[in-house]
């Protein structure tokens, strides 16, 4: 497995992401896809870039989408891979890709959108170069 094909993140399902059908519930998908987010900026160590308070911007989902090809159960470990899609002048697109460890099984395929506003009157506002920078693959 090169480093490319490795999860960025795993987490094991708990009891209170289950539904009346024993599986994961449908809107648990995206935290936990907002969670991979998350840590693949952490393990880029730009966390920081998006923290309002130390950027001077801020960042509003504007689309989330989730295809969910194979359920997920109690107990399972679920792995994550992420990549940055498009950084565009005011927004920045993921895709984010979940799989069942135990078979590899593909679960869900997520896409989120991203768009970077003002703090004072949240209107889309370009990406700080530092942060595109940080994003660019290279």
């Amino acid at each position: 497995m090169s480093v490319d094909d490795r999860p960025l993140a795993s987490f094991r399902v708990s009891m209170r992401d289950i539904d009346i059908y024993g599986h994961v519930h449908n809107s648990r998908y995206l935290d936990y896809c907002e969670d991979a987010v998350v840590e693949f900026l952490r393990q880029r160590q730009i966390l920081s870039h998006f923290r309002h308070t130390s950027s001077g911007v801020a960042y509003h989902v504007k689309k989330a989408e989730i295809i969910f090809h194979s359920p997920i159960d109690l107990d399972d470990v679920v792995e994550a891979k992420v990549d940055v899609e498009k950084i565009g002048r005011t927004s920045l697109s993921f895709a984010i890709e979940l799989f069942r460890q135990r078979d590899g099984a593909h679960c869900a395929s997520a896409h989120f959108v991203w768009v970077c506003v003002g703090l004072s009157d949240s209107r889309p506002t370009p990406i700080p170069e530092v942060t595109r920078a940080a994003l660019s693959p290279g």
